[in-house]
Order: structure tokens, then sequence, then C-alpha cells
């Protein structure tokens, strides 16, 4: 797990367009062609807003990469990022987590992204943002 700070570094945005979840950027998403890993049903809470705040970076009316409240309460909220696969390594998640955590900041003190040792895009992320972890959740198997 990965503690955002109050201030994530800004990292350039890339080759595309970053919308976010206020009234302007769900409008513009309505016209967005759906990625297909989403169903209709979860696409249309998505992007009406309903599932949390979200920022995604858009190209050619497509959305590249997402980043959106899968869980949250009162007084957090957890990052959960997806980048389109042939959109990997051009630096688009830390720029759609950055701008969801300015999005989401307004109303969650906490915001995290979870991850593991072993997911080296997401630490990528993490390292570009300028997180660093809180603690560690280890797992005792018997």
């Amino acid at each position: 797990m990965l503690r955002l700070p109050g201030a994530a570094r800004r990292p350039h945005p890339g080759p595309a367009a970053v919308l976010i979840s206020d009234a302007e950027g769900r409008r513009a998403a309505q016209r967005l062609n759906r990625p297909d890993n989403w169903q209709p049903g979860e696409w249309a809470e998505l992007i009406r807003g309903e599932a949390g705040e979200w920022a995604m970076a858009v190209h050619d009316n497509s959305p590249v990469a997402i980043c959106f409240s899968p869980a949250s309460n009162d007084t957090a909220a957890e990052a959960r990022i997806w980048t389109r696969a042939d959109f990997r390594g051009r630096r688009l998640a830390p720029a759609v987590v950055a701008a969801w955590s300015r999005r989401e900041r307004r109303n969650k003190e906490v915001l995290f992204h979870s991850t593991t040792a072993a997911n080296h895009a997401s630490r990528s992320v993490a390292r570009t943002l300028g997180l660093t972890p809180p603690g560690w959740i280890w797992r005792v198997r018997t």
C-alpha cells in the first residue's frame, strides 16, 4: 500500500489529453469509445461519477489510461489504475493518478494505492509520483 501525499508530483501528461470527473469531463466521457475490458454497466457508472472520482487519458476518442476509486469511505479512497497495453510505458498512469488525486483530495483525507512488491509497473508509477509505503502487509503461510 502506498499513501498519496497531499500534493503528488505532477508528471508531464504525455501524448494524451487528461479528462477528470467534473461536469465537463463526464459529458466528454459519454462520447468516448468504451474500452473492451469494461462492461457497459460498470462503464456507465464510472463515467457518470457514480463509482467515485476518476481521471483518464484520452487518445483518438478512446481512454488509454484510467485512474478511479474502486473502494472508498468517508475519509479514504483507493486508486486503481488501468492502462491500455499499447500505451504502457508512456507515463500516462502517473498523469492520471496525479489528476485523480487532485480531484479526490477535495473530499478525502487519505488516498492510497495498493500494490505488491512484484508489480513493477505499479511501483514505477509510485516512484514517479514520489510515493512511499507507510508499511507492508505480511502474510504468514502455514
